[in-house]
């Protein structure tokens, strides 16, 4: 399976650079492999609040009672410009 990845410029401090390649080299890995690694676990390691759930859940039910109003991107574009 072909992977689209994009690139994003982020700007750290030099202690955390530091910290980092500490780390990565403690693994015997390369600073950029680490930082991709650590940054796509925690993505993927992510658990929804109740709080979330319950939001969801309640969205749910509204739709399937026909209690919300759904339009479409040109009507939208068309009602916040007036």
């Amino acid at each position: 399976m072909l992977q689209t990845k994009n690139r994003k410029e982020i700007s750290l401090d030099n202690q955390t650079l530091a910290i980092l390649q500490l780390q990565a080299d403690k693994e015997g890995r390369k600073l950029k492999n680490y930082m991709e690694s650590i940054l796509n676990e925690k993505a993927n390691n992510f658990e929804l609040t109740d709080e979330y759930k319950s939001l969801i859940d309640d969205m749910l039910e509204k739709h399937q009672n026909k209690k919300i109003k759904y339009s479409s991107w040109d009507d939208f574009k068309v009602e916040i410009s007036e």
